[in-house]
């Protein structure tokens, strides 16, 4: 296996990159991986490896279209949890 260069400097790290990271830890999804590529395949955007995926994920590498990639699994995450909290409170209000 070759080793991977870590290529995020410090100085370089971006708010925006920081509120990135700070979103998927919070609401990305334990099985992230799948999720990501079948994103990047409806954006027409060849899939890499799962490797680069998880490589990204914790911050080993940088690409801007995986982490946007991640950050939308993690937004559909998010919204999939409301929505199952929204109902599920209907439901125990109704039956009261």
């Amino acid at each position: 296996m070759s080793k991977l260069v870590k290529n995020n400097k410090d100085d370089e790290t971006s708010s925006h990159t920081v509120q990135a990271y700070n979103f998927i830890d919070e609401y990305l999804p334990y099985t992230y991986v799948e999720p990501t590529i079948q994103y990047l395949s409806r954006k027409g955007i060849k899939a890499p490896s799962k490797t680069i995926i998880r490589n990204v994920r914790n911050k080993i590498i940088f690409r801007n279209d995986i982490l946007l990639a991640l950050v939308e699994v993690a937004n559909e995450n998010k919204e999939a949890v409301e929505k199952i909290k929204l109902l599920t409170s209907q439901k125990s209000t109704d039956e009261c």
